[in-house]
């Protein structure tokens, strides 16, 4: 990446802020590309037994693609068999 890409085996010291009622860490941009992490990701945290804290990345929710989401719709629907519309037998069914 650039001149400032971690090893392995290099540590990172970064500061915490404030933001809103929360606190914050900031990363540096080529840790975050190097790690694949952009806004919206998740970083799990967990404490360990002596008060260090482990942080790994998780992936990024996959963007909704929603001509994807369509086309498996369609091939789901027509595995299914073809039935009587219900709208039209509660039409003929009603008693006014």
């Amino acid at each position: 990446m650039g001149k400032r890409d971690l090893t392995d085996t290099e540590a990172l010291d970064l500061n915490v802020g404030r933001w809103g009622n929360s606190l914050a860490v900031r990363l540096p941009i080529d840790l975050a590309r190097q790690l694949g992490i952009v806004e919206g990701s998740t970083l799990h945290v967990e404490r360990n037994d002596d008060n260090t804290l482990t942080v790994s990345t998780r992936q990024a929710k996959k963007v909704f693609d929603q001509a994807k989401w369509q086309e498996q719709a369609r091939r789901h629907l027509d595995t299914m068999p073809s039935s009587p519309s219900v709208i039209r037998e509660m039409r003929d069914g009603a008693r006014y």
